[in-house]
């Protein structure tokens, strides 16, 4: 019990020294667990909102439809069907296209009476449900048309005031809600009418009928138009059949290249937490050698030096994963729903989507702090007290090979071959941040060559979706990189500190210190930048067609990256170069 409490008291005492760590600790982790979560999350979330829906709406297990003149009739013959449980219909409707806020937009038009029906009775979300003179839009078909309740939109030519927004089941999200098609078509939305409306409105458009059924076993949807008694069903017109499992598909296929963006993302900034940590780690290499030497000094053995600070970094772990599990849950439906076509629902992760958060979560923070820690318990303690910094590794031939360069590109590569971990874990971040800029700009690329039909028609909505995602874990990881090249260039500022100190007194300048350390940066910042570019690319093809951004985007991205991580590097190298050299070296240790 003893020691369980002096290993918390030294945790909280490191939680309060260094509240910045550890909030930075967080946010990288929580970034990485939050996207991953989201990722893996997606899909479930559909099929929940579907689901709830579904309930709310009466939404039917089969849809059919016809253009026999005698709807009536096949209606009856198909309730008589065994398994059919209820029935909805049949529903006047045609293919044309409205017209709103000057806009034209393809559509189909629905019949219905103002009394409810047994199957897919679409639930209102404002305002109210269909009434004479009156129109009903789709939710996110509205969304998309930027019409609210008591704007007004035009169908064949007869203006008609929205009287309230709903959504349904029986049809797909927008872009995909359009059942009145024969055949292959353009995507489309929805709206309702009054059957006497619709039926003054359908003008010389194409008409069928909608059949809505509910059935006592839904799994047997997909089988139900294959089975004797339907086939048994004579018309000498079109019947075809859509099953509830083949519109969860279609509205699932809405974050088609949303879900990799996000589990991919999610990896990614995994990698540039994994640096994060391990950065941080090593900025305070100084004060936790000390930390371990005192605890060596009082009788700890190694394990106990290990079990402090891993504890506190688990500790930490946890709440990131708490909080990555809890914004990806929150987030979820509205991120996949971006046609406004179902409703919104906020549910527990399921075990893969925890697992995941978990996994990723443990491997950051072993991968990013594991290595220090061991090293600090290893490090002898009276060796500890007398250096505060781990000691570079030298080699002895590289004198002779950059004797002759510029003093700059001297102390740099001296800098980089000192530290190889340092340059890794640049290596990897920049590598990360290339990856995901290289892969927005091949969407982009993808988008600019795509037909005009695509790149402004409905299918625009799941486009946009896509756009925003990959462009919000863009912005995410360039931050994350950010923030770990300034905390990379301070590290090794402060480690190279006694070096480029003793350097200036030879005669270097300030501004040669300077350029030191940034090309200490930027040395293992072009490799990663070289194989970053086609790796996006071919990452880009697993999930996308196979396109290559011009090459003048990438070679702007490129240097825009090397030029970030000059700059960030320069900024607290600066201020290091502002302390007197004598002053310096006197708070060095002997």
């Amino acid at each position: 019990m003893g020691r369980l409490l002096l290993m918390w008291r030294l945790i909280w005492s490191d939680l309060r020294r260094g509240p910045g760590e550890a909030v930075m600790f967080v946010f990288a982790v929580t970034l990485a667990t939050a996207t991953l979560a989201l990722g893996t999350a997606t899909t479930d979330a559909v099929s929940t909102g579907y689901v709830k829906t579904r309930a709310a709406t009466a939404g039917p297990d089969v849809m059919a439809t016809t253009t026999d003149p005698d709807p009536v009739g096949i209606a009856s013959r198909l309730a008589r069907v065994s398994g059919v449980a209820a029935l909805g219909g049949p529903f006047f409707a045609f293919d044309t296209t409205i017209v709103a806020h000057g806009r034209p937009a393809h559509s189909a038009v629905e019949g219905r009476d103002a009394a409810p029906s047994a199957v897919d009775q679409p639930l209102v979300t404002s305002g109210g449900w269909v009434r004479p003179g009156g129109a009903v839009v789709e939710r996110g078909f509205a969304q998309a048309l930027g019409v609210r309740v008591g704007d007004r939109i035009t169908v064949s030519g007869r203006s008609y005031p929205v009287v309230g927004l709903a959504i349904s089941t029986a049809v797909a999200v927008y872009p995909w809600s359009d059942p009145a098609q024969i055949g292959p078509g353009d995507a489309g939305g929805i709206i309702w009418l009054t059957t006497a409306d619709a039926h003054a409105a359908v003008g010389d458009a194409t008409s069928l009928y909608l059949i809505d059924l509910k059935l006592s076993d839904p799994a047997a949807a997909q089988g139900f138009g294959r089975s004797a008694a339907v086939l048994a069903i004579k018309t000498d017109t079109w019947l075809d059949f859509h099953y509830w499992p083949n519109v969860l598909k279609t509205d699932t296929a809405i974050i088609e290249f949303t879900r990799p963006t996000l589990v991919v993302g999610g990896w990614l900034l995994a990698i540039a937490a994994i640096v994060t940590l391990a950065g941080s780690a090593t900025a305070r290499a100084a004060r936790d050698n000390r930390r371990a030497a005192l605890l060596k000094a009082v009788g700890a053995g190694p394990q106990t030096v290990i079990a402090v600070q891993l504890t506190q970094y688990l500790l930490l772990t946890v709440v990131a994963t708490a909080l990555g599990l809890t914004a990806g849950t929150l987030a979820a439906p509205r991120l996949v729903d971006p046609s406004a076509g179902l409703l919104d629902t906020v549910g527990p992760p399921d075990s893969n989507t925890v697992w995941a958060a978990v996994f990723v979560a443990v491997v950051i923070a072993l991968i990013g702090t594991l290595g220090p820690v061991l090293r600090t318990a290893r490090t002898a303690a009276v060796r500890a007290l007398a250096d505060p910094a781990h000691a570079p590794t030298f080699h002895p031939h590289l004198n002779a090979v950059t004797a002759f360069l510029p003093t700059s590109l001297l102390l740099g590569i001296r800098l980089l071959a000192g530290r190889p971990g340092r340059a890794a874990l640049t290596c990897a971040g920049t590598a990360a941040t290339t990856v995901m800029v290289t892969a927005l700009l091949t969407y982009h690329a993808d988008q600019d060559n795509a037909p005009a039909a695509v790149r402004f028609g409905p299918i625009q909505v799941r486009n946009d979706q896509t756009d925003r995602v990959l462009l919000a874990v863009t912005l995410m990881l360039v931050a994350l990189s950010a923030l770990n090249t300034v905390l990379l260039g301070w590290s090794s500022a402060i480690q190279a500190r006694s070096t480029l100190t003793i350097a200036r007194t030879l005669g270097a300048t300030p501004g040669q210190t300077v350029s030191a350390l940034c090309v200490a940066q930027l040395l293992p910042a072009i490799p990663a930048v070289t194989a970053g570019i086609p790796a996006g690319l071919g990452l880009y093809r697993l999930f996308g067609d196979s396109v290559t951004p011009p090459p003048a985007w990438l070679l702007t991205a490129g240097l825009v990256i090397l030029a970030a991580v000059g700059a960030l590097t320069a900024l607290p190298t600066w201020l290091h170069t502002r302390s007197p050299a004598g002053r310096v070296l006197d708070a060095e240790p002997a």
